[in-house]
């Protein structure tokens, strides 16, 4: 019945088990035993499901420590290939220009934000994926050292204050943590010029708490490279004053255009050279003169006078431009770069004519116009005499020419590109003919087609962008054009007067459902 000498073995390591089983399993048929001693056997077999259980959790403890401890050597081992990762042969000074790279907008946004109101940004990840200078400094100890030693990676960073809470106590709390992690990015950015991106909700005019981010800020207004603050808080309650290293400004209202008070704030910035803002008053007091990038709501005509005055504008970009009448020619002599754009629901009719009536530009290259609404209603309305007698008027030599969402027929467009003989780039995106349809028809790429007898429209093109919005385009026609223009022989090119679009090509054929086909070339 018992057979305390029998020894059970591992089928597999062949060593034996710790317990010793009082019942054989194999032992005789059960029909040939008496009750008596089929309880004396179950008894028995009870204190062996007790031993087997005890051996089971000891075997699987043994386990758990078994593999705990290859675990560890596991660790150990990707430490150790860690050491030979090329990675580490990078030498430091590589490493903290691709810091630099990866660090350039480290988001500080106050939690937690108010349920009833929006942040600029929604957050997804953890907040330190939000903050790379901070989550670099935290890998290993060499990056730490390099992060602490490299403040340019904690120069760069971008402020969203929430609005006022209900609950004032809490918002204390989070605002504290707010500021704490700010002062340890002003703290190790050391000397580093400051690029700053602030942005503070609407009403924020009447919050008194504001000043706490503002003031901590202005504690190093010295070191303001870059600034742009969106909002309607009062800047002129800062008390700003010198800004000797402020190179670029950006000033949006919230709810509100900024104000007059909040722009002469900059006024002794003597390095400052571009500026966007949607106030625009000549009375301001803002170094217009030393101005190169500038771009603002367009002014009305009794701020025309304004632009007079930045005589060392390269590049200018109007918005939402509108007169009811026709303001008087500004010439700006030292403008290469000249962006309209159409922002707002006006009429549309005299908007580019108004423009170019208005400018002369004798060293304009770049003349890019597209409206932000995209649809039908708001396009712009090309003014072909005006363009005309502007191109003729400025004596310019445009070699990048941009249209997107204007209306103009294909010959209007021809006769437009008949006066830039030497562009180089040309962009068109969402064109519309004034009868229906695109302008960008079988005719218009003949014209752009080298025929035998010689005459070419836009004989110095290279590059070559067209957003065609519909499903009627002639491929046949652009296929034959771009063949006519291949031309891989420099001296020929040069014989015939015509350079080889080869530099780059992309097209881009969007119809009426969701198919988009794309032939790209370079």
């Amino acid at each position: 019945m018992t057979d305390e000498s029998r020894t059970t073995l591992c089928s597999k390591c062949r060593n034996p088990f710790m317990l010793k089983p009082r019942v054989n399993s194999d032992g005789p048929s059960n029909s040939v035993l008496s009750p008596h001693e089929m309880r004396e056997l179950i008894l028995l077999s009870e204190k062996d499901f007790d031993d087997y259980d005890a051996e089971i959790a000891r075997l699987q403890s043994q386990l758990i420590s078994v593999r705990e401890q290859r675990k560890r050597l596991d660790d150990y081992n990707t430490q150790l290939r860690s050491l030979l990762s090329s990675f580490r042969e990078i030498p430091n000074e590589i490493l903290c220009i691709i810091f630099e790279w990866a660090c350039t907008d480290n988001l500080l946004q106050e939690y937690p934000w108010p349920l009833d109101s929006e942040p600029p940004t929604q957050l997804s990840l953890p907040f330190i994926a939000y903050l790379p200078a901070l989550a670099i400094s935290a890998v290993c100890t060499r990056w730490r050292s390099l992060a602490l030693s490299s403040p340019g990676i904690w120069s760069q960073f971008r402020l969203e204050i929430s609005p006022i809470a209900s609950k004032a106590e809490t918002m204390s709390n989070a605002r504290s943590g707010f500021i704490s992690t700010l002062q340890l990015y002003l703290d190790r950015s050391a000397n580093s010029p400051l690029m700053i991106d602030l942005q503070t909700p609407t009403g924020a005019r009447n919050d008194q708490s504001k000043p706490s981010v503002l003031g901590l800020l202005l504690d190093h207004s010295s070191r303001w490279k870059t600034f742009s603050y969106t909002g309607d808080y009062a800047l002129e309650k800062c008390g700003l004053s010198s800004f000797p290293v402020l190179e670029d400004l950006i000033l949006k209202g919230s709810g509100d255009n900024i104000r007059k008070a909040d722009l002469d704030c900059f006024e002794h910035a003597p390095k400052l050279r571009g500026v966007r803002t949607d106030f625009f008053k000549k009375y301001s007091v803002l170094p217009w003169n030393q101005l190169a990038s500038l771009d603002v709501r367009a002014p009305r005509g009794e701020q025309m006078d304004l632009l007079r005055r930045c005589s060392c504008l390269t590049a200018l970009k109007l918005r939402s431009f509108w007169s009811k009448s026709r303001p008087s020619s500004v010439s700006l002599a030292t403008l290469k770069s000249f962006t309209i754009v159409n922002s707002v629901d006006k009429p549309k009719t005299e908007l580019l004519e108004t423009i170019l009536f208005s400018f002369t530009l004798p060293s304009l290259g770049e003349l890019i116009i597209y409206s932000e609404d995209r649809s039908a209603a708001n396009r712009v309305i090309w003014p072909s005499d005006t363009f005309s007698a502007f191109i003729s008027r400025s004596s310019c030599t445009l070699t990048t020419f941009s249209l997107s969402s204007v209306t103009i027929s294909d010959l209007d467009l021809i006769a437009s590109l008949n006066h830039l003989p030497s562009l180089i780039n040309f962009s068109v995106d969402g064109l519309m003919n004034p009868e229906g349809g695109s302008p960008l028809t079988s005719y218009f790429l003949s014209s752009l087609t080298l025929h035998d007898s010689g005459s070419l429209l836009l004989p110095k093109l290279r590059f070559l962008s067209i957003k065609f919005h519909d499903t009627s385009f002639d491929d046949a026609a652009f296929v034959r054009m771009v063949s006519s223009r291949w031309l891989p022989d420099p001296a020929y090119a040069a014989a015939i007067g015509m350079d080889c679009l080869r530099m780059g090509m992309q097209v881009v054929i969007i119809g009426s459902g969701s198919n988009v086909i794309k032939i790209q070339g370079s």
